[in-house]
């Protein structure tokens, strides 16, 4: 059914074009940004060693321009080649680091091939493995700051791209919450369409820390088909439970229209969000993606956590001490707070946490949620909001019932409501910090926002867990911690 009652859209015309060419600009730029880096570090490393080194170089310095701006063209067309001039932003930047290494690597295959197989002259060895080793690091903190730029560019609406949601169901406020909450991905809802003509006018409302709501259905197809005219660019589908022909109809209609569409799969669907396709003699099939984490990540895992736990523990005795001595001056009661939490493949472990709610607080209640509940101490609000409160839980990844990284352990009685999505969660060991804690969404429930999980799941490597560590230090030095 297809609604005939419309709202008004207040969207400002003609802004399609301005956001196109901002957008290419901003790649241009980016292209441009890239050459430089790579030549100012080849540049910079044949100063060094031809420089305070005294070393000699088999090129004059014409020469080792030309050779610098080559390196730099390949780097430039291997980070095109990895996706990596997409004007896309990636859960975590994570993508986009894991990119730029592999393309260190293959950069350097192709330059050190190159060396080898030129017999006409000789190369300095030192120079190149000085280019070669500090190119990708000057270039992922160079992409940071680009990266940086880029976000607030999305959140002043530079380069935001305008959609509608069809389908104002679960799925689809789930959807537009998160867009509102993370204006970084560069996707504004303008808001719903749906098919009930019953829902036109009423506007959606959700619950939680995000900056809107009460967004409005402003109609169905009929609103759909003048999308373009009000600066829409993009369709998100989010009919989940809808039949394939429905979905394929507005598919249809979205090209018809030159609309950019993507169809959002139930986000509580277990299969379809796990697939991946191959062929067999040219006939194509789909199959379950195989996520399970190699046994090598996992060893090699298990080694950083207990190397690193040692570490922290060692330096950070001292500040553990102190922080002991505070809460025993602050309130009565043991300092370490002890529960019993779900770790990997539901087995129960004694979970550590400095205490830091009032001695008489309910154990097993759940988790406060505002930084002004009387159940914590003053103390215990200090600890929550710089995360220091978890300073203890090295102790559990040091005896390996946790790791750094990984999904938030949960209360068993939490646990026992799980979907069976939700039970994805325990196939990995819980860690102090994760995808969620890091997120801008902490201050909600953690199996509210089991995509973080999925996420973390999917893509686990070492590289994303020192990505996240690294991002968690950050976010405590600032001072942006739990409630």
């Amino acid at each position: 059914m297809t609604s005939t009652t419309t709202v008004p859209i207040e969207i400002k015309k003609n802004t399609s074009f301005w956001r196109l060419y901002f957008g290419r600009l901003i790649t241009a730029t980016q292209v441009a940004f890239d050459f430089l880096t790579i030549l100012a570090t080849y540049m910079l490393s044949y100063w060094i060693y031809v420089g305070p080194l005294h070393g000699w170089s088999p090129q004059t310095l014409p020469e080792f321009v030309a050779i610098a701006a080559s390196a730099s063209v390949l780097y430039c067309f291997l980070m095109d080649k990895e996706g990596l001039y997409r004007r896309e932003i990636s859960l975590l930047n994570v993508k986009e680091m894991r990119g730029i290494f592999y393309v260190g690597m293959y950069g350097a295959a192709v330059v050190l091939s190159a060396m080898f197989y030129v017999r006409s002259t000789s190369f300095s060895r030192v120079t190149f493995t000085m280019a070669l080793t500090c190119t990708p690091v000057l270039l992922y903190f160079q992409r940071q700051i680009f990266y940086r730029l880029h976000v607030v560019f999305h959140q002043r609406g530079l380069s935001q791209t305008r959609v509608f949601i069809f389908g104002a169901g679960n799925i689809g406020t789930h959807l537009a919450k998160r867009l509102y909450s993370s204006p970084s991905l560069g996707l504004y809802p303008v808001g719903f369409l749906d098919d009930s003509a019953d829902k036109v006018g009423h506007p959606v409302r959700w619950t939680g820390n995000c900056p809107r709501t009460g967004v409005p259905i402003l109609g169905g197809e009929d609103v759909l088909k003048q999308a373009r005219k009000h600066g829409v660019e993009m369709v998100l589908i989010a009919l989940p439970s809808a039949k394939f022909a429905r979905n394929q109809a507005l598919v249809e209609l979205c090209v018809a229209q030159g609309l950019a569409y993507a169809i959002v799969p139930n986000a509580y669907e277990q299969f379809i969000q796990r697939v991946e396709s191959f062929e067999i003699g040219g006939i194509p099939l789909i199959r379950r993606r195989d996520t399970r984490a190699s046994k090598l990540y996992l060893i090699g895992k298990r080694i950083a956590d207990f190397l690193l736990s040692t570490l922290f523990i060692t330096l950070l005795s001292p500040i553990v001490l102190l922080i002991g001595i505070a809460i025993k001056v602050d309130s009565r009661g043991p300092v370490l707070f002890k529960q019993k939490r779900v770790g990997l493949n539901g087995r129960m472990f004694s979970f550590y946490k400095f205490r830091s709610m009032h001695v008489d607080a309910p154990k097993y209640a759940r988790t406060p949620a505002d930084p002004s509940d009387p159940r914590i101490t003053k103390v215990g609000r200090w600890l929550r909001r710089t995360s220091l409160d978890e300073l203890p839980q090295l102790f559990n990844v040091f005896r390996g019932d946790m790791s750094l990284v990984g999904p938030r352990p949960e209360m068993e009685f939490i646990v026992s409501t799980y979907s069976s999505l939700e039970r994805q969660r325990l196939v990995a060991k819980p860690g102090i910090t994760g995808v969620w804690q890091i997120s801008g969404v902490r201050g909600e429930p953690i199996h509210m926002n089991i995509e973080y999980d999925l996420f973390y799941l999917e893509n686990r490597s070492m590289l994303l867990d020192f990505a996240i560590i690294l991002k968690t230090i950050l976010s405590v030095i600032r001072g942006v911690g739990a409630v």
